[in-house]
This record gives structure tokens, sequence and C-alpha cells, in this order.
């Protein structure tokens, strides 16, 4: 079984409740459509900002359903993953989880352009200032209404600190495919490393190494590539404007193989990313370990048998969401969910979201 989510206690709060049971809910392994999230046309590109003080995980998304197929926006949606905490009965194993999503419109954290607007990023800033939170934590069942079965009180005070969401995305109302960050008034200002003759897309920050990465073609096909920030200033809006910082940015060659390879995304020491390295594309991931990062692997390798996470169709924009759980200030329960796209069959149509938990041992 794979472990999937805590719902009782979100990662801000640092507590976990004693109910008598299993505060580890797992379930089957499985690949899990987001229904409410996904159309009839393509719905792809999904990212996720800091975890919120509940169980609701917000989203950003591309999508075409508004203008039934044709350009591209930006859609905010809601995410929910329930499970009985009562399945724990020696004499059954974990029931399905309950998965609930549901559109919320256009995400109004990125102004909208004319053209197409594609892959959303979140970029965290790191402010001084650290903020308390007493929380009541009710314990919730997947029953028909959604009703708590339970109510407890878990009041603890956690001290952490405060992040800044910035948004990064592409659009080509200017021409080409280009990078664009949210300036401080709100506007779309242009990334330094765009070019007037490539595409650029899908950024990602390393807060670990301090290190961005993109995707263009300014090659001839889509590669990754890299800028080292040295003195880990992640004040974003401050520097990813200035063009005199273009000429630092490299190619990564460690990941770089025939065919395109694109949408990178970093949570700790895992990279993930999509490649057409095989025929279509598919999603593979890379572990920093001492100096470097590994050869990159499929991903399907580390999923059990019977779960098809790489098909002969296309799957796409990989996004690792990890949530911490503790315990008197000791990690408790790492929760790891692989969020991803696929126009694979029997879906709602073109592409869709999908969603699974990751084995402990990736």
């Amino acid at each position: 079984m794979l472990p999937v989510l805590l719902i009782l206690c979100p990662a801000a709060t640092g507590c976990v409740l004693d109910y008598g049971l299993d505060n580890r809910l797992e379930m089957t392994p499985g690949i899990h459509s987001i229904e409410g999230l996904n159309t009839p046309y393509d719905d792809f590109n999904v990212a996720a900002p800091p975890p919120p003080l509940h169980y609701v995980i917000p989203l950003a998304f591309a999508s075409n359903a508004h203008q039934h197929g044709a350009e591209f926006d930006i859609v905010e949606g809601h995410l929910e993953i329930l499970q009985s905490p009562y399945h724990q009965r020696r004499d059954q194993g974990p029931g399905p989880p309950m998965i609930q999503a549901r559109r919320q419109g256009r995400f109004p954290s990125i102004p909208e352009l004319p053209g197409n607007q594609r892959g959303p990023t979140a970029l965290l800033t790191e402010r001084t200032a650290a903020v308390s939170y007493v929380l009541r934590i009710g314990l919730f069942h997947p029953d028909r209404r959604g009703r708590p079965l339970g109510q407890r009180d878990c009041v603890r005070i956690s001290m952490f600190p405060w992040w800044d969401v910035g948004w990064v995305f592409d659009s080509d109302h200017e021409g080409n495919r280009n990078l664009y960050f949210v300036d401080e008034k709100g506007e779309a200002r242009p990334f330094f490393a765009n070019t007037a003759k490539s595409d650029e897309a899908y950024l990602t920050y390393d807060y670990r190494r301090h290190q961005l990465y993109f995707s263009s073609n300014r090659s001839g096909r889509y590669r990754i590539y890299r800028f080292d920030n040295p003195d880990g200033n992640t004040d974003f809006r401050a520097w990813l404007g200035d063009k005199t910082l273009a000429g630092l940015i490299e190619p990564v060659d460690e990941w770089a193989e025939h065919g395109d390879t694109l949408a990178p995304h970093v949570a700790g020491d895992l990279l993930v990313f999509a490649s057409d390295r095989h025929g279509q594309f598919d999603l593979f991931v890379t572990r920093f370990r001492g100096d470097r990062w590994q050869s990159p692997r499929n991903l399907q390798q580390f999923l059990p048998e019977g779960v098809s996470l790489n098909t002969k169709a296309d799957e796409f924009r990989p996004l690792l969401l990890k949530r911490w759980f503790f315990d008197q200030g000791e990690l408790y329960y790492p929760w790891r969910l692989l969020l991803f796209s696929s126009n694979r069959p029997g879906g709602s149509g073109g592409y869709d979201l999908y969603l699974t938990a990751l084995p402990e041992t990736l």
C-alpha cells in the first residue's frame, strides 16, 4: 500500500490527533483522475502555492475549456482528498480515497493577457516575520454529506516563516512563447532569459541549492537550462527581469538526450520532468546525491506493478506535492503526491489532470 495523506492536521499546525486509530492513512495504489477539474478540452500544467491551513489544496492550471478548445488561460481550482479513518479494521484493507475538486474560475493572481497563457509556477519569497496559528481541527469522514463525525481540540502554536507567493507563467501575447513574472503592481514583466527567436516555458526553483531551471528550444529542441543564484536571494521580483543575468544561463547537459526535455519541477532532492526521448512524453525523476544530480530514471520504475503512470499516450508537466506533518517537533509523516497531465484514453477529453501517491522508497 502507498501512503497518501493525513487529513487530520495540516503541516502548519504540528499536531497529531489520537483517536486510538492509526493516523497514517493509506490507499490502494492507482492513478486517479481529478474529476471536477477535467473537461472535454485540455486541462494541464498544474501548480500549487504553499500549503494552506486546512485540507483544501489550492491549484492553478492551464485550460482551454473556457474558449471551447481555442486559447488557453489559467484557472483556479480546489482539491480535497478525504478517506475514512475507520478503515483500519484488521479484516479490511484501506478504502478508496474520495477526491473532490472544483473549478473556481479564472486564476486572479496572474493578469489576463491576449493569446495563450500556460505553465503557472508559484515562487516563494521568505520573509523574516513569523506567524502563530491556533486551530481547532475536526475529524472528517467522507460520508455522503462530508459531515464531521467528531470534534476534538488540537491547539498548538507553531512559529514558522511567512512566505510571499509570486507567480511566473508563459504567454505568447508578444509572438513567441516566453516566460513572464508578476511584479508588485500585479503586471506581467518578461523573464530575463527570454530571447526573440526561441520559446521559454516551465520555470522552477531549487530552494536547497538556489538554482533556477526552465525549458527553452533555443538550441533547436527543448532542453532544460539552469541559472545559479549564489547569494540565495529569493526576492524574485527584484531580479527575474534583470537582463544582465542572461549571460549566466547554461544548458543542463547531464539530462540532455535526443528529443525534447522540458517541464522540470524541483521538490527537495528530487527533480521530475517530461521527455519524449522514447517516442511519447513520459515522466522521469532524478535525485541529488553528494554534489550532483543522478542519471534520470523513468518514474514508472518506482510504481507498483499494475499502476500505469507512463503509457503509450503522453504524460506531461509533473508536480511533486510534498507536505510534512510533525509531532512534538519531530517529523511524523511525509505525504507525497504526484500530479500530472495525460491525454491517455478514458479521460474526459484532451489532456486531463491526474494524481497518484508516491512510494516512500523514491
